[in-house]
């Protein structure tokens, strides 16, 4: 008896084995046989901010809230944003499955293996360009994952790689009363 009950706890274990595995397997097939699909998502969101750097301009492309992710990146540097203009073209476009760079940025633990089945399963990814504005370059980085039934923005960072140009104070002059 004992030895029927092991056997049928092994075969279970076995099979619960190989159905995550095949799961989590097409998931990250998935992932990249979508990549085209996330990389021209990311320039379509980045085009449409780019036109007027309004926040709500993009709503329709998040699975957060918009205005709590992206008020900091437009109130931090308007100046910087709306200088840089409408997006022309996105080069060297690159897209990664977060959960690849959580696996290779650390020693495998049980917190970052659980980091990394939880980004797997959000099937979130980063995708990564330099995108030609009226205004001069930018890297952009944006953060697509699932939600709301959908791959949206989760979050999206654009440097600007012109320097800021420092205004000078006024020289002062000495007035000289006679």
């Amino acid at each position: 008896m004992p030895r029927i009950f092991f056997s049928s706890l092994g075969v279970l274990g076995c099979a619960l084995a190989l159905f995550s595995t095949s799961f989590l397997g097409n998931v990250a097939a998935d992932l990249h046989r979508h990549r085209a699909d996330y990389g021209e998502l990311a320039v379509t969101i980045t085009r449409e901010l780019s036109h007027g750097w309004s926040p709500s301009a993009i709503e329709q492309y998040s699975v957060t809230d918009t205005d709590e992710e992206l008020a900091p990146l437009v109130a931090a540097n308007p100046n910087d944003l709306r200088l840089l203009g409408p997006l022309l073209h996105a080069s060297d476009i690159r897209v990664e499955p977060r959960w690849w760079q959580v696996l290779a940025r650390h020693r495998a633990s049980p917190d970052v293996l659980a980091e990394c089945l939880s980004t797997l399963l959000s099937r979130a990814v980063r995708v990564r360009f330099t995108g030609r504005f009226v205004g001069g370059l930018a890297d952009v980085s944006a953060d697509l994952k699932s939600g709301r039934g959908r791959i949206g923005l989760w979050r999206l960072r654009i440097e600007n790689r012109a320097k800021p140009r420092l205004q000078r104070p006024p020289e002062r002059r000495v007035i000289g009363h006679a």
